[in-house]
């Protein structure tokens, strides 16, 4: 479920459920899982891509804390902190929160998501570092209503239709030398079908 949501949101105002009650649509991909890079003293390259693998499991954590309990703004800001301060899918990913939270909507983490950073494009190196991650994610999570219940008393989902998805993420390097999202792009998507590589061992 990344600033594009993988499974949650493949298409503008999926999350609305049946009705007309569209959210803003996503930007960035909701990813799952993890990877890991080696990295080297005398290798700067190794040293970008080992950083953006542990940004990306940082922007996935912060991902699934905030959609798990959208109303925490602590947890909101922290997610929006993942991306850099003037990156529109940061905005319109705390705007995608707010959206669940005036709902009632949560997000409940499913064991079975997961990502795979595929390739880690490095197109500066430090500093000023950039770098695009082509990242594909199963999302399995389903949002549910977080506030009623059915007539039998049973959870209500607003979809529990899992998907997968690859995007590409831009990542800069900031002055502190963290690494935020500036923007990213969905490249594919498939409802209902993971069509992504296994799993990682590690993850």
């Amino acid at each position: 479920m990344f600033a594009v949501l993988l499974g949650v949101c493949l298409a503008a105002g999926a999350c609305g459920g049946s009705g007309d009650d569209e959210g803003p649509a996503p930007v960035l991909t909701e990813s799952v899982g993890t990877a890991t890079a080696a990295t080297s003293p005398a290798d700067p390259a190794a040293e970008v891509r080992a950083a953006v693998t542990a940004a990306q499991k940082q922007y996935f954590d912060a991902y699934r804390a905030a959609a798990a309990n959208p109303s925490d703004g602590a947890l909101v800001d922290a997610l929006r902190a993942v991306y850099t301060d003037q990156s529109v899918a940061g905005d319109n990913v705390r705007g995608r929160m707010e959206w669940f939270a005036e709902r009632g909507y949560v997000v409940r983490q499913d064991p079975g998501s997961y990502y795979v950073i595929e390739d880690i494009s490095i197109e500066s190196l430090p500093p000023a570092g950039q770098a695009v991650a082509t990242v594909c994610g199963w999302d399995s999570d389903p949002i549910i209503d977080g506030v009623n219940r059915a007539p039998d008393g049973k959870e209500i989902f607003v979809r529990n239709t899992p998907g997968s998805g690859r995007t590409r993420t831009t990542w800069v390097e900031q002055l502190d030398g963290s690494w935020k999202i500036s923007s990213g792009v969905v490249v594919d998507s498939w409802e209902g079908e993971n069509r992504c590589p296994p799993r990682p061992v590690s993850s």
